[in-house]
């Protein structure tokens, strides 16, 4: 699995204390996942127990782009 970062989900990261492990283990977990015509969405939670949103493409079979990400726990 190879995983790319947009502009737009490097800036999120920084504002939501979001590190690249915690991408991959809700990508790799296979949690819930919505999508529409070009953007998925998987929500799950990273290592620590917080419940992440991550949208993306997939660029090709394997390839991942992340658009942005949201925390959902408040």
């Amino acid at each position: 699995m190879r995983v790319t970062l947009s502009g737009h989900a490097r800036k999120r990261m920084r504002e939501r204390n979001v590190f690249w492990d915690d991408i991959e283990h809700v990508l790799a977990s296979r949690g819930s996942e919505y999508s529409s015509s070009k953007k998925r969405t998987f929500r799950g939670r990273d290592a620590g127990g917080r419940r992440l949103e991550v949208v993306y493409t997939e660029a090709r079979s394997g390839h991942f782009h992340v658009v942005t990400i949201k925390t959902l726990d408040r």
